[in-house]
């Protein structure tokens, strides 16, 4: 391990993570070819997923009633949403995951670009943060900034491609698009960029993929920590 850099343990979550994609990813291809109820609910499990997810980030046992109803409303709002257009669903199955497919890489191209503005800071560079123990150095603030760029280009021609897909080529060829090749395409820029590390980066602040996966899941987990000790057991 290079000195500045912070030890990491092993990156069984990053295992977990990758399998638990391509095994969505297997089971949405699989299940668009052969519609089901099965599809509807794989469709709209990222929505109930960040809805339950917004929800966790907000509720407070401290709250009253009220506040803790408002908080619950859109995972309520989503979930009857589903059970009510159901039939419809079904057989537009493919809308809901051009929805899902388009809004979650959107908003990650959101997420980066809007890191990159005046006064803020490039999210690369706030990850490597959480990794490095000294950032002055400029040639790794340079650096950090082109990834953050380069992962906000990626992310919105990821959604623009969708769109073109969706509507130039045949359900078959969009589904294989965003449930098998989109995956491999990021786990291939992934695995690029940490490549390119040792070509643009001194080995002091060179951190592999593992070591940054490892950063970010700490960070995090210190994250809910801190929310969790201001709430009453």
């Amino acid at each position: 391990m290079p000195p500045g850099i912070r030890q990491s343990p092993p990156p069984w979550r990053l295992v977990l993570l990758v399998a638990g994609v391509a095994a969505y990813a297997a089971a949405v291809y699989w299940t668009s070819r052969r519609p089901s109820g099965l599809t509807v609910l794989l469709a709209a499990f990222p929505f109930v997923w960040f809805a339950g997810v917004g929800a966790g980030q907000v509720l407070d046992a401290r709250q009253g009633l009220a506040r803790r109803t408002v908080a619950l409303l859109p995972l309520a709002l989503v979930l009857a949403a589903l059970a009510l257009s159901w039939n419809h669903l079904l057989a537009n199955f493919r809308l809901l995951y051009l929805v899902d497919h388009v809004g979650v890489h959107a908003g990650l191209c959101w997420l980066f670009s809007r890191s990159l503005l005046p006064a803020r800071t490039p999210l690369c560079t706030e990850m490597a943060g959480w990794v490095h123990e000294d950032m002055n150095c400029p040639r790794l603030l340079r650096y950090t900034r082109q990834v953050t760029l380069v992962w906000a280009v990626f992310f919105g021609s990821l959604a623009f491609a969708s769109i073109m897909v969706y509507v130039v080529c045949a359900p078959a060829t969009w589904t294989l698009f965003s449930a098998l090749l989109c995956p491999m395409l990021t786990g291939a820029v992934f695995l690029i960029e940490n490549a390119a590390r040792s070509l643009f980066l001194p080995p002091k602040d060179r951190v592999g993929l593992a070591g940054t996966w490892q950063a970010v899941r700490a960070r995090l987990d210190a994250q809910s920590g801190a929310r969790a000790s201001g709430r009453p057991r």
